[in-house]
């Protein structure tokens, strides 16, 4: 068992997944409270919600329209626009946005409620940020100290999205489990709160193999159905829990990575989070001899309409340059690649997209 104990962050202090769950913000906060809060949301995001936030968004409150990435210099911005009376953060929208929200909640030592307009990823979910330049290149992310104090889901909002968010969703929750392996190699020897992240990790795993395709159906056809609802749960509130039970050892390995690495091309700013960690999942299977695994997903790829090769993120395997680049961020000394029991370098890791290649056209 490892000598540092781990810290057990389940999930938000409160958290409701249901039609009118937003409502429920006045059960927590006060009139006063809401006057005082500072709502961070996207334009898009604010406009899908618009019919649930209206009777909340009281006169007194600060409404910031966000369009950028969470950065350093955005937080800054926020936290001086919010000034000294702020009691509460409400982020609407999504990964960037709520991880924005979080970190200004911890900056200015005030509670953080989430109100998810996609379920792309668990951001809503997890007491973290992942911290971006002004060029969009992923960071690092921070752990903070409190969880998130109320999560509202409301699935209608959820069911008018573009469908690409959920298809992220899938594919960043999926690499919890195939990424938690890595990092927990022998479970026995570890907490039990780790092997109950793992247990839910492979319930997820097996939930999204078997319901995503009629999730997804659904939504096309704007049908609000349990199968719809335990996807979006799965990658809301489940995706957050594996974490949360686990901490270092149910996060991030190689499909992180490979994710930080392709955000080094300009071009793959166009796809969402969960989808190039989608790829990146293949990509760790291939380095760890798994064809078998590699296979299953290519399969369960083409019903979900998620990413096989190179090309569907708009990256040319024949630009050499470019896959070296996203090699190299992938391969640096910080990334969580380096967890994988296998000797990494720049040959393996391109004969790993190459292997991915063949068998996903």
């Amino acid at each position: 068992m490892s000598e540092h104990p781990i810290q057990v962050v389940p999930g938000p202090a409160n958290y409701y997944s249901h039609p009118g769950a937003i409502a429920r913000l006045r059960d927590y906060y006060s009139e006063d409270q809401l006057r005082h809060a500072i709502w961070v949301g996207g334009r898009q995001a604010l406009a899908a919600a618009r019919h649930w936030l209206e009777p909340l968004t009281l006169p007194g409150a600060i409404v910031d329209i966000f369009g950028g990435h969470c950065s350093a210099h955005e937080v800054t911005r926020l936290a001086q626009r919010a000034g000294n009376d702020r009691q509460v953060v409400i982020g609407v929208g999504g990964g960037t946005v709520l991880d924005t929200a979080k970190a200004l909640a911890h900056r200015l030592s005030l509670p953080v409620v989430t109100i998810p307009t996609i379920a792309a990823t668990c951001a809503a979910w997890t007491p973290l940020s992942v911290w971006y330049n002004e060029a969009g290149e992923a960071l690092h992310f921070e752990i903070f100290p409190h969880a998130n104090h109320l999560l509202l889901l409301e699935p209608e909002i959820i069911l008018q999205a573009p469908a690409r968010y959920l298809q992220a969703g899938i594919g960043d929750t999926l690499a919890k489990w195939y990424e938690a392996v890595v990092l927990a190699p022998q479970p026995e020897t570890l907490p039990l709160t780790v092997r109950l992240g793992l247990d839910v990790a492979q319930t997820l795993r097996d939930v999204l193999l078997e319901k995503s395709a009629a999730a997804l159906s659904d939504q096309r056809a704007q049908q609000l159905t349990l199968a719809f609802r335990d996807v979006v749960d799965a990658i809301v509130a489940g995706g957050g829990m594996v974490g949360g039970l686990g901490e270092r050892y149910t996060r991030i390995a190689a499909a992180h990575a490979v994710h930080n690495g392709l955000t080094t091309l300009p071009q793959t700013a166009a796809f969402l989070h969960g989808t190039k960690v989608a790829y990146g999942i293949l990509v760790q299977s291939a380095l760890l001899g798994q064809h078998d695994i590699t296979r299953q997903l290519i399969a369960a790829y083409k019903r979900f309409d998620l990413p096989t090769t190179l090309a569907q993120l708009d990256v040319d395997i024949r630009q050499r340059d470019q896959v070296d680049r996203v090699i190299q961020h992938t391969l640096r000394p910080v990334e969580s690649i380096h967890y994988l029991p296998v000797t990494l370098t720049p040959a393996t890791l391109w004969a790993a997209i190459e292997q991915v290649e063949a068998l996903g056209v």
